[in-house]
């Protein structure tokens, strides 16, 4: 009888230590999901006195047939898929270079660590003095005495480049956080696997597919989903330096969500029913890729 007081006591002290984070997690999270979802049934303008009228499914009909919305979708996957794969293998490609003992390891690790450092707003702006301040850009200046441009380049400007050029500023920002994770993933594999390789006389390629991308495969799973997910809803680069233009090439669902919601009409209603397709999305496709590179590892 003591021994299961003891244990209500143990469990009661838990759930009070608890309480705080639960409190937070529904203040912070849980209630705007909810809120949103409900909202997105509504029209509700946040300049309009009416307030908020019920619309059903109204707002989920004109985003599906909104070319706007389905230009917005198709940049947020071409950019989030430039940003992923060009993070991972700039990444892993690092992480693979210094996975070995020289002299100053430590200090180059850290200087990967800088673009980290930086906030997204400054690394935009180093962007546009780059690409497109008003001598047109230290980038253009030097590849033309290279020779290797006639013309200064538009980079921001041209609908054509505008959208390589963020997935590149925004890969030099991010990739940091990939090479850490890869990194500590190579770290971890046996020793003895890769001397075992050797041995059999396995080659780098060898070893790199049957050793050490097995080994890594729930680390590059793990990597790559968090980072589908960060990337999906990063606005702060595009916003910095080109607001979604030119003519829209760069305009991603958190451009557009931006622009509904708190720019122009505010209409919180549609902007919530397209932040609840971003994330049954989201969700399906994070079920869906860990499933299937699941499979493939068994």
């Amino acid at each position: 009888m003591l021994i299961k007081k003891r244990e209500l006591s143990n469990k009661t002290f838990a759930l009070i230590l608890m309480l705080p984070a639960l409190l937070a997690v529904t203040f912070i999270i849980i209630y705007p999901l909810i809120n949103a979802f409900f909202t997105s049934f509504f029209r509700y303008f946040l300049t309009d006195a009416k307030g908020m009228n019920f619309v059903g499914f109204r707002n989920y009909v004109k985003m599906f047939t909104s070319i706007p919305f389905w230009n917005a979708f198709l940049n947020t996957i071409i950019y989030v898929g430039g940003t992923v794969l060009g993070e991972f293998i700039f990444s892993f490609a690092l992480a693979l270079l210094v996975n070995f003992n020289f002299r100053g390891k430590n200090i180059i690790n850290s200087l990967f660590f800088i673009p980290w450092i930086i906030p997204s707003v400054v690394v935009a702006l180093i962007a546009k003095f780059l690409l497109f301040d008003h001598f047109n850009g230290i980038v253009n200046v030097v590849l033309q005495r290279l020779c290797l441009i006639k013309e200064f380049v538009p980079w921001l400007k041209d609908p054509n480049l505008a959208m390589p050029t963020i997935i590149f500023a925004t890969i030099w920002k991010m990739f940091p956080f990939m090479f850490v994770i890869l990194y500590a993933g190579l770290q971890a594999i046996p020793t003895e696997q890769v001397e075992a390789a050797k041995v059999d006389g396995a080659n780098f390629f060898q070893r790199f597919r049957y050793v050490i991308i097995p080994n890594m495969r729930e680390i590059i799973t793990l990597a790559t989903i968090l980072e589908f997910i960060w990337q999906f809803q990063y606005i702060t680069i595009i916003w910095a330096t080109t607001q979604g233009g030119p003519i829209d090439k760069t305009t991603t669902l958190p451009v557009l969500i931006y622009r509904v919601s708190f720019k122009g009409s505010m209409n919180m209603g549609y902007a919530s029913t397209v932040g609840v397709f971003w994330l049954l999305f989201l969700l399906g496709f994070s079920i869906f890729y860990i499933n299937y590179l699941g499979k493939r590892g068994e």
